[in-house]
């Protein structure tokens, strides 16, 4: 989940970008940031809602922020679902904060101003920004060495389910799935800026606990109001260089689940 950044960044940038006349040091900077938390770009969590398609929410103005406790704290910025970065630190000037570049634990260069609507919303240029309060786990893609951020899961999946036979699924926005042939966990793609990612997608695990490759199945997905539709998955082109599917289509419809009422 990962230099489309620096490209799209003038969308919130300072139009006058500000070099800093003299550099300083971060770590004389202690000041506690009554905005902390996490903030997602409002028109993503809006697509998201609306389409149930992460792919398309992320084609969209779609930014995350990490706002650290404190001044002297790193800030990550994730553009698109794509590239994060944690090069950046925040600091107050008079009544407005301001997002710096660092370098070598110094300030560099401002980047962003940050505009306070409210305690659950900012602005940045052009983009709100909506404080969120998501699930976070060890992202087991990664060997459990890298924590994510589990949006889709409280936003679109989180639920329960019934299957044409009446049996109950649940999906908990921890990750977690109960009740679906065995599976123990689920996690949504976020990033569609590689090959393979043609439609909605998702990896459903069969193992508990030392996960490996092989315990990994994708699945396309769709949503069609509260009824979730998962897929396997046909290779259309496959890449030799990669190793990879380059091409994907929804292939045979696996799963068909009903949310049931109580979930609205």
């Amino acid at each position: 989940m990962i230099t489309l950044f620096f490209a799209c960044a003038s969308r919130y940038r300072h139009q006058n970008n500000i070099v800093a006349t003299s550099l300083l040091d971060i770590k004389s900077e202690n000041e506690k940031i009554p905005i902390t938390g996490i903030w997602v770009s409002e028109n993503y969590i809006n697509s998201l809602k609306e389409k149930k398609s992460p792919r398309i929410a992320q084609q969209g103005n779609s930014l995350l922020i990490i706002i650290p406790e404190r001044t002297n704290g790193k800030t990550t910025i994730m553009d698109g679902f794509h590239d994060d970065f944690d090069y950046y630190s925040i600091l107050k000037n008079q009544n407005r904060f301001e997002i710096w570049e660092t370098h070598d634990n110094r300030l560099s260069k401002l980047e962003y101003f940050i505009d306070v609507i409210s305690s659950s919303k900012i602005k940045i240029g052009e983009t709100i920004l909506i404080k969120i309060d998501p699930f976070k786990a060890k992202d087991f893609l990664h060997n459990g060495l890298k924590e994510e951020i589990l949006i889709q899961e409280e936003l679109l999946f989180k639920g329960t389910y019934l299957t044409s036979d009446g049996k109950k699924v649940e999906f908990k926005k921890n990750g977690q799935i109960n009740g679906l042939d065995g599976f123990y966990y689920y996690k949504p793609i976020n990033d569609y800026y590689d090959e393979g990612m043609q439609v909605d997608q998702l990896i459903l695990v069969k193992s508990e606990k030392n996960i490996e490759w092989k315990d990994l199945e994708y699945y396309g997905f769709k949503f069609n109001y509260d009824t979730l539709k998962l897929y396997k998955l046909n290779c259309l082109e496959f890449d030799s260089t990669s190793q990879n599917c380059g091409v994907v289509e929804l292939g045979k419809l696996e799963y068909k689940l009903w949310k049931t009422n109580n979930n609205r």
